[in-house]
């Protein structure tokens, strides 16, 4: 019953907001509306994680008779662990959005904000693979329409019909990846579907199967080579958006293809989900190394980041016995922890367009100290994200470390190279950092600058602190990230 309030809370929110949107006008009483119908979601996901720890409920890992086509929501670890990070995250962008956004279709803008998180939360908490595509085509549809939302000009336009075309090839192709599984089961029950397998397992049908759902969902998940799409999404889409797009929807798009993988159980994919992985970090740090636009460079910056998590979902899946929960466990904190420093980055560079109408570094060159609070926090985005301590990144990257320690042979190979490519993105935060906060002043800035809104500093702040305790004391995030991980890891037979 909690894990539908959460969904039904948002959902009807949505319509709330949109009404009082559409009536008023008003930012502040839209978003505030939007923020409260947010918490009231966190308190029923709040509700599941407490039943989930007294005992009460089996979850999804339990198989339980169901009729074959019965679709269903179950109360699993994985799905608190996703629904607090995306609600987090989405409820600073609405305090973020209160000033930030036009008062033009403010109602729109937080509806569709609220229906892209109940379609992120209904993915996590989904028993079944026809609930889990549904509620996943929930939440792209409404990260489309998102992305394109500032519709006068042509560039979040563009974006979006790109976004749109890509995604939605990537998603017919997981559908046919269902329709045979279906096929072959006469179930869509996730916890099901193993048992009833049989002659399938394992075979070169399945194998095809399995790499429609990797390249289907990997789409979404921005998993190279499916990820040409994300750039041009997330620097031209509008800066809370941006926020979300990077620091959670990304994320979903890779937990949607981990439970279809868990289901089939694919383990045999592993190592290739580990190369995938390998390829992306490079890709991503390489090109991010380019930019000169600090939304397209954190964009690029979020398939790298991709690539490390992949990298501990691989390290999971393909040796599970062996580095199984500290590979899991290091991607599902990682994810953790890119919402928050990610998160926090777009919100910066939002503040920056919303001060001088421009994503140039160069044109934004000392803007971090004429504004020395935001300067600060990006400063601690920037090198989270490159995994210097004591921040987050570098917490969550040990974790992977270990993982990789642990595997050995391919695993050290692996080790070696996310630290190669963390050290190739310290040149480019570094020197994004160097810009934007230590830069000369150009000649052409104005004097004086209009204040940045409070509802606009505060969820930068709290990002801010959030990533700062996060690495100091990283057992806070693990509360949630742990019973995930050892959840997962029971489905393969690991724990």
């Amino acid at each position: 019953m909690e894990v539908l309030l959460s969904i039904v809370i948002l959902s009807g929110g949505a319509l709330i907001v949109y009404l009082i949107g559409r009536l008023s006008r008003s930012r502040m009483l839209t978003g505030f509306v939007a923020f409260v119908a947010m918490l009231g979601s966190a308190h029923a996901v709040y509700q599941v994680w407490r039943i989930l720890e007294q005992g009460e409920v089996t979850g999804w890992p339990t198989a339980v008779a169901r009729a074959p086509l019965q679709s269903y929501l179950t109360g699993s670890y994985l799905g608190v662990f996703l629904a607090a990070t995306a609600l987090l995250l989405s409820s600073l962008v609405a305090i973020y959005s209160m000033r930030y956004m036009h008062r033009r279709n403010i109602g729109k803008f937080y509806a569709l904000l609220m229906i892209m998180t109940a379609g992120i939360v209904g993915v996590g908490f989904a028993g079944d693979l026809f609930t889990m595509y549904v509620l996943f085509e929930v939440m792209s549809i409404a990260s489309f329409v998102l992305v394109a939302f500032e519709r006068e000009e042509w560039e979040p336009v563009e974006a979006g019909v790109k976004y749109l075309v890509i995604s939605t090839t990537g998603s017919l192709l997981a559908l046919l990846a269902i329709a045979i599984i279906y096929s072959w089961t006469g179930s869509l029950d996730l916890a099901a579907i193993p048992a009833l397998m049989g002659a399938h397992a394992g075979g070169a049908q399945m194998m095809g199967v399995i790499a429609m759902l990797v390249v289907g969902f990997g789409v979404k998940a921005a998993i190279v080579p499916m990820h040409t799409w994300l750039p041009d999404a997330h620097s031209a889409a509008p800066s809370g958006i941006s926020a979300m797009l990077s620091g959670i929807v990304i994320e979903a798009g890779l937990i949607t293809m981990l439970k279809a993988l868990l289901a089939l159980g694919s383990v045999q994919f592993g190592l290739l989900i580990v190369i995938l992985s390998l390829v992306t970090m490079f890709v991503g740090n390489l090109i991010a190394l380019r930019q000169s636009d600090l939304k397209r460079m954190f964009a690029y910056s979020s398939v790298a980041q991709m690539g490390y998590i992949v990298m501990g979902v691989g390290f999971a899946l393909g040796f599970p016995h062996v580095a199984g929960f500290a590979g899991m466990r290091g991607a599902l904190y990682h994810i953790l922890n890119h919402a928050i420093m990610k998160g926090g980055a777009f919100l910066c560079a939002g503040a920056f367009l919303y001060l001088l109408g421009t994503r140039d570094m160069r044109r934004l060159s000392g803007i971090g100290r004429r504004f020395p609070l935001i300067g600060v926090c990006f400063l601690i985005f920037a090198l989270s994200l490159a995994g210097t301590p004591p921040f987050n990144g570098y917490f969550s990257k040990v974790l992977l470390v270990r993982s990789g320690v642990d595997v050995g042979g391919i695993g050290i190979f692996m080790v070696i190279m996310l630290i190669l490519n963390s050290v190739i993105s310290l040149f480019y935060y570094l020197g994004a950092v160097n810009t934007v906060v230590f830069g000369p002043v150009p000649e052409d800035r104005p004097k004086t600058l209009k204040p940045l809104p409070l509802m606009i500093v505060l969820p930068i702040v709290v990002l801010g602190l959030l990533s700062l305790l996060l690495g100091v004391l990283p057992q806070i995030g693990l509360e949630i990230v742990d019973p995930a991980a050892a959840e997962i890891m029971a489905l393969l037979g690991a724990v």
